[in-house]
């Protein structure tokens, strides 16, 4: 069923007959509808849902947030950052072959951009179980700046669930922490990036490293 919530000549979201209707960033667009096919799936189209689902089971526990338009700015365009974040995982990330498909966790980006990326970055765990990152101050370097923002990002794999922040931390301070005292017990990835003070640009981020909480 679809709806056209101002009127005739407003939006049209969901199915009517051969057409279908969706908003992206703002904008409706109506296409036909999408049918259901008997043929049997091919291993190439097999092997290709099961990357999709893999990079789905990182990418939706960042859903909702925004945090991804943050981190992966646009300054043109009309991909979301939740789209180019799938796409950076996609094309960097998946490994392995068909039914066996992982992520593989150093070559992950929570954020990308021209910025210079944090140098001499790892993690570790302070005494409450929380993750806590240090890094060289490199600004200065291109166009890295002391008042850039760190993005710390922690993920535990066996629960499909993320922490995540823009930190009050710069890469002026060398460091910042991260709450996962939620998550202790678990074994975590870790990364880190930084983006501009105006939100504008971003670092392409770096691993920071397998821990256990």
């Amino acid at each position: 069923m679809a709806r056209i919530p101002n009127g005739i000549l407003g939006e049209f979201v969901g199915t009517a007959g051969p057409v279908s209707g969706y908003m992206r960033m703002g904008t409706n667009f109506v296409r036909s509808r999408r049918l259901r096919s008997n043929r049997p799936m091919t291993p190439k189209r097999l092997a290709q849902q099961q990357k999709i689902k893999v990079c789905n089971e990182f990418t939706k526990s960042f859903s909702g947030s925004g945090f991804f338009n943050t981190t992966f700015p646009l300054p043109n365009g009309t991909a979301t950052g939740y789209n180019k974040a799938t796409s950076a995982l996609l094309k960097r990330a998946i490994t392995g072959t068909y039914p066996d498909t992982t992520i593989a966790w150093p070559m992950v980006l929570i954020s990308e951009g021209g910025m210079p990326s944090p140098a001499n970055a790892a993690a570790s765990v302070d005494s409450n179980g929380n993750v806590v990152f240090a890094w060289s101050n490199n600004a200065g370097t291109g166009t890295a700046k002391d008042t850039d923002k760190a993005v710390l990002v922690a993920y535990c794999n066996s629960l499909k669930q993320a922490v995540y922040i823009i930190s009050d931390s710069s890469r002026a301070d060398g460091m910042g922490v991260l709450n996962t005292q939620f998550l202790q017990g678990n074994t975590i990835e870790t990364w880190m990036g930084f983006v501009s003070a105006d939100g504008k640009d971003a670092a392409d981020s770096v691993y920071t490293g397998s821990v256990v909480l």
